[in-house]
Order: C-alpha cells, then structure tokens, then sequence
C-alpha cells in the first residue's frame, strides 16, 4: 500500500514519495507522488476533474480527524487518536490514489506521459 521514496532527478535529487511501475519489461517509471498531492493543479493537465476529486478526498481526510475530536469530546479522549490514525491513511491513501491517476494517465496516452515527465513528476528509474 505504500509508496517508496525515490530521488528526483528534476527536483535536484531531493528524496520524494513516488509510484514506481514496470511500463515493458526491464523497463521501469517513477511517478512523484507526493508532488502531485500537494499540488494537485498539476493534475488538470492530464485530465477535468481530477484535482478537485483530490480536494475532496482530502477534505474527508481532515473531517474525520475533526470527527475524531468532536468524539473526544463526548466519548473519551482515545476517540481523538483514532481519528488522527484513520486521518494519516486516508492521506496515504490520497497520495497514491494521485500517483495511480497519473499512471494510469501516462498508460493510456503519450501526450500525458510527455506533460508528466516536463512537469517533472515521472522519470526513468535505473535498476
């Protein structure tokens, strides 16, 4: 489920949370995944919509750690823990949910991959 941290070439080698997949065999890709959750505009440029679907995941995020403290509130204070934990994988969740978007992006059309690789969010990956 989760991602591995890869340097980035395009970002002066700056260890980054990304989405390594196998295009043919031998072959392989990164996708700068945590990136592409922070900024999530960059997404526009490979397809409607996608952005603000990101938004939206995140807001859910954040809701259920508020959740979690308006809980804490009421029931006790471990309720606001729970919130925090399910907060921090909703996230994690995001972040690759991000990164297989774009994969999925770069499979489907070469005008993605290119727009990808010049937003400097893919990148070949040496074995």
């Amino acid at each position: 489920m989760f991602l591995s941290c890869q340097p980035n070439p395009h970002d002066a080698g700056r260890m980054t949370r990304a989405l390594i997949y196998e295009n043919t065999p031998g072959t392989r890709f990164a996708i700068d995944a945590e990136a592409l959750h922070r900024r999530p505009e960059l997404l526009q440029a490979i397809g409607r919509g996608l952005d603000v679907r990101l938004r939206v995941l995140d807001a859910l995020a954040y809701l259920t750690c508020l959740a979690g403290v308006i809980a804490a509130l009421v029931v006790g204070w471990w309720m606001a823990a729970f919130g925090v934990v399910i907060c921090a994988m909703m996230l994690a969740a995001n972040r690759k949910t991000a990164g297989r978007i774009a994969r999925a992006a770069a499979q489907r059309s070469t005008e993605s991959f290119r727009k990808l690789h010049e937003m400097g969010c893919l990148w070949l990956v040496m074995a």
